[in-house]
């Protein structure tokens, strides 16, 4: 009885197992999913599964990278086609075989050898027989090989008839992926026939032939591909070599036209040649007829002075009397003087060609061409930008006409003589100026002398508008000419002035204009120059800013100033040249990139982290000279002074702006370490460096901001609570800064969590950074990130952490006073913390009520005192709350009076209780009564019911609805209060 299908399948995955036939294995497991086969035999397709999900036989790993490496769709398009050749091949082999069989079937019917067709089918049969993939074996080899297959079942050739049985039943299964995987599998598969995967119906000849067929289509496929490659290389070099014929016929085309063209230029230029040669000639017949001309009209004008008396001729040879000459000059300067204030503004401009004309006609007599001259500067009272611009070209142009000898004498010793210039209204010496900046970038003025001295004496003139002209006029001189080496002189002089003056617009001018001006022209022209010119504004700033410390080394201590007002002019002078070489800093980036040698193939900010060669001057001194001369800048820095803007804000962004010169490579490798080993000089010099190291140059690093997190992190956990202070005026300047914002907020959130790193040492520094940041933070920024630290904070374990957060509270309200939302948060918290378990957090928070007196009559004042009010009403109120109950009182007292009605029941309240000593029950039995409190004069022991009368006269609105349920939560919980 033969086993059933469902029998079989499961014996053949047995088998297949068991002869780790891997691969075959799984294509009878698709297979057989594919035909529906594992439906009829439960067992194995259990089999199956459990054999593929043995996760340490085929791990997880190596699933997943032969999946990345294995496309499922390319192996079956590739198997598809093997099955279709070998379907095909088995097709045409059966139609050969049958051609075969009636050829065979023809000649023994016919006998004989045939004519025709019959011919050469026999021919065919012939040459079918001689190729051993087609004719079949003779006998004796058959009888051989059957003879060998008994020898073969017995011993070792037992695998390979397992093989061939399973090989059949895959094939009579139509498990066709599956046999060829298991043939190419099998150890046995080298020493077995064909004809042992084959039933017994098939002869070895017949599947010989159909694997020849196969490796013959597949040979065919190959040589197809290649030739189909051979083919496409074939056209693309014919394409390629008809663009080149054409691109040569394009080229021979041309070669043509240009000698066509080249042809015709020759005629032309010929013909030139040939003109020019005929025009030479009549030139010098017309040349002499001229002259003979104007010696015959000197002649005929000689003789005519002679017989007329005194007569003169202008250029163009008009004759005409001086006198007539000079009494039409003087009436036509009268004229204009007269008509120009009767016209418009506008209409004023026509009138410069005419002051122009006088000017040049008046040339050689100067008291005549002086008042010519003034005409210039009396044409309008405040001449607008472009009015000025005109009337300085025009000046301009008349200068150049009459030379440079003539204009000095019309000009410059004249309304342009710098002696002149106190005579001058503020309007005509900012015109004045303008004058000589125009004149002195012209080709033809030779006389430099005259601007630097309008130069310098402008820098110290009184009025503020004439030294912010000043301010303009040297920008646009210096970029228009290259000043030699003593105009670099006066210009620095002047420079030096200008941005250091007193007057804000005037600096602010010169460092906005005049600077970066400065900084193009020297490096373009003498960028020596301009070192020497930037580290006499570093050392400037230096030096005003060190003369506030004392001492070297770790000795060294700021000491401050000798008075206020020098401390604000050295403040002052700092600023002014910091903020000057942060106007320098895109001009040296600049010159650094057009200055890089050829040999430097990096970037520049990466070049200037790596070793700079010595031809590269510039590089060496951003990375040395610079660097270490803005260090020392840093380590003298000024501490803040309140109402005061910051220097070390000021200072901060010319930094930055040095950092980004540089590069964050450079920043890293050159000044970072400069400042760290400046931090460790002196306990003062780490609390002028530090703030600026935090703010200025570690978030211009590579990955600058993360850095900056962990370092703030890294700070606040190893600084001691006494030695704070320092990162408390770190952190406030670094949230002047909105960049750092998130930074700085980020690594506070993650030190007020009470976990292993955040000790409570480092809660506690946390909750004073949070109080002074706040100071600084918007109120969007307070209201969603402050509050809710403080929040945390606030519910700390340690007492110590509490009780810092109840200050911070009030701190936050202190410093946004302005609006009522931080005071209403404030309030609510600290409203939580009053009934604290730990007397020290609730003085802490009658601490924090009392800073109200910092900003009197606000709404945190206000609350503050009907918050006390209601905390010295509670029963058994503790001796060291009710002193601080006491000192709350009597300092918001002192500081606004507006709060008696608030306060006055809490002090009654306080003498009741008896929780005062002699000489502070003394004094507020005096604040009371010099109030007026009239429950005080009554009776100070009073009984319940004159407290009752006292807590009816508290005020309503916000401090009984803030602290209301203050009374109530306490009475339920009495051990709180004690």
């Amino acid at each position: 009885m033969s086993p059933s299908e469902e029998d079989e399948l499961l014996n053949t995955v047995l088998f297949l197992i068991n002869g780790n036939y891997l691969c075959a294995l799984y294509e009878l497991y698709v297979d057989a999913r594919r035909t529906n086969a594992l439906e009829k035999s439960v067992a194995a397709e259990n089999t199956l599964k459990s054999f593929f999900a043995d996760k340490t036989r085929f791990p997880p790993e190596v699933f997943k990278a032969v999946s990345d490496a294995f496309d499922s769709g390319v192996s079956a398009s590739r198997v598809i086609e093997a099955e279709s050749r070998a379907a095909v091949a088995e097709y045409e082999l059966r139609l050969l075989r049958e051609d075969l069989d009636a050829q065979r079937r023809d000649g023994t019917d016919g006998g004989g050898d045939g004519s025709g067709s019959n011919g050469q089918g026999r021919s065919t049969v012939k040459a079918m027989e001689d190729d051993d993939a087609f004719s079949n074996r003779p006998d004796t080899a058959i009888g051989m090989d059957r003879a060998s297959t008994g020898s073969r079942a017995s011993g070792s050739d037992i695998d390979a008839r397992l093989d061939a049985a399973t090989y059949e039943y895959l094939s009579r299964r139509g498990y066709k992926a599956t046999a060829l995987s298991m043939r190419d599998e099998s150890r046995t598969a080298a020493t077995l026939n064909e004809k042992d995967f084959m039933s017994d119906k098939e002869t070895w000849g017949e599947f010989g032939a159909l694997r020849r067929m196969y490796e013959r289509a597949r040979m065919t496929e190959q040589t197809a591909s290649a030739l189909e490659q051979a083919n496409s290389h074939s056209e693309d070099v014919e394409n390629e070599l008809i663009r080149a014929r054409a691109r040569l016929e394009e080229l021979e085309h041309t070669s043509t036209s240009a000698i066509e063209s080249e042809a015709t230029m020759s005629a032309a230029l010929t013909r030139a040649q040939d003109e020019l040669s005929a025009l030479r000639g009549s030139s010098t017949v017309w040349e002499k007829r001229a002259v003979h001309a104007e010696s015959e009209v000197s002649r005929l004008l000689s003789e005519l002075r002679t017989e007329k008396g005194d007569w003169s001729s202008t250029e163009n040879g008009a004759p005409r009397t001086t006198i007539e000459e000079n009494e039409t000059l003087d009436a036509c300067v009268s004229f204009i003087g007269k008509i120009a204030p009767k016209i418009a503004p506008a209409a004023r401009i026509e009138l410069l060609p005419m002051i122009s004309r006088a000017c040049e006609r008046a040339a050689g007599d100067k008291d005549r061409a002086s008042r010519a001259a003034r005409l210039f500067f009396d044409l309008y009272a405040s001449p607008s930008d472009s009015q000025r611009d005109a009337i300085a070209i025009a000046i301009a142009g008349v200068g150049e006409r009459v030379g440079m000898k003539a204009f000095e004498a019309i000009f410059t010793q004249s309304c342009l003589d710098v002696k002149e210039m106190a005579t001058l209204s503020s309007e005509a010496r900012v015109l004045a100026l303008d004058v000589v900046v125009k004149i002195g970038t012209s080709s033809w003025f030779t006389s430099t002398s005259l601007v630097t001295d309008w130069f310098r004496f402008a820098a110290v003139d009184p009025n503020d508008e004439m030294r912010t002209a000043c301010a303009r006029a040297a920008e646009r001189f210096v970029l228009a000419t290259s000043p030699d080496e003593t105009s670099m002189e006066t210009i620095d002089t002047l420079f030096i002035a200008l941005v250091r003056d007193e007057s804000d617009d005037v600096s602010e001018v010169a460092r906005l204009t005049l600077a970066p001006a400065v900084a193009r022209c020297y490096l373009r022209s003498n960028p020596q120059h301009f070192m020497q010119l930037a580290r006499k504004v570093l050392e400037q700033a230096r030096d005003a800013l060190r003369s506030g410390w004392t001492g070297e080394g770790h000795d060294r201590v700021f000491l401050g100033w000798l008075s206020p007002e020098d401390g604000d002019r050295h403040r002052w002078c700092a600023t002014s040249m910091m903020k000057t070489f942060e106007s320098f800093c895109p001009s040296i980036s600049d010159a650094l990139g057009a200055s890089k040698p050829s040999s430097v193939e990096d970037d520049v900010s990466v070049a200037l982290s790596k070793d700079i060669p010595d031809s590269w001057t510039l590089a060496k001194w951003c990375v040395n000279d610079a660097s270490d001369m803005i260090t020392e800048v840093i380590s003298s820095t000024a501490r803040d002074v309140v109402g005061q803007e910051s220097v070390r804000e000021c200072i901060c962004t010319a930094v930055a702006a040095w950092c980004g010169v540089l590069g964050p490579a450079a920043t890293r490798r050159t000044f970072l370490g400069k400042l760290n080993d400046a931090c460790g000089v002196s306990h003062d010099q780490r609390s002028a460096v530090l703030p600026i190291l935090l703010a200025g140059v570690v978030p211009y690093t590579p990955s600058g901001d993360t850095v900056l997190g962990d370092y703030l992190k890294r700070l606040i956990r190893q600084t001691e609570s006494a030695a704070a202070d320092e990162i408390i005026d770190a952190t406030r300047l670094l949230a002047a800064f909105e960049r750092h914002t998130s930074s700085l907020i980020g690594a506070l959130k993650e030190c007020s969590y009470p976990i292993a790193d955040n000790t409570p040492n480092v809660r506690v520094i946390t909750a004073r950074l949070v109080a002074a940041t706040s100071e600084i933070l918007h109120l969007e920024q307070v209201l969603a990130d402050v509050y809710p630290m403080l929040n945390a904070l606030r519910s700390d374990p340690d007492e110590g952490v509490r009780a810092e957060a109840a200050l911070a509270l009030a701190a936050v309200a202190c410093a946004h006073y302005e609006t009522f939302e931080p005071t209403m948060q404030t309030m609510r918290q600290l409203e939580a913390l009053v009934s604290d378990p730990s007397a020290n957090v609730r003085v802490a928070c009658v601490q924090a009520l009392a800073r109200g007196a910092e900003v009197p009559g606000t709404s945190f004042s206000a609350s503050a005192a009907g918050a006390i009010s209601a905390i010295s009403n509670l029963p058994a109120v503790e001796p060291a709350l009710a002193l601080a109950l006491f000192d709350a009182a009597r300092l918001m007292l002192g500081t606004d009076g507006d709060l008696f009605p608030h306060l006055a029941p809490a002090l009654e309240s306080l003498l009741n209780a008896e929780a005062l000593d002699q000489a502070r029950r003394a004094q507020a039995e005096t604040m009371l009564r010099d109030g007026g409190w009239s429950a005080a004069s009554s009776s100070i022991a009073s009984s319940n019911a004159n407290v009752a009368n006292v807590r009816a006269q508290k005020p309503t609105g916000v401090v009984s609805g803030t602290f209301g349920r203050l009374k109530s939560r306490l009475s339920r919980n009495p051990s709180a209060a004690r």
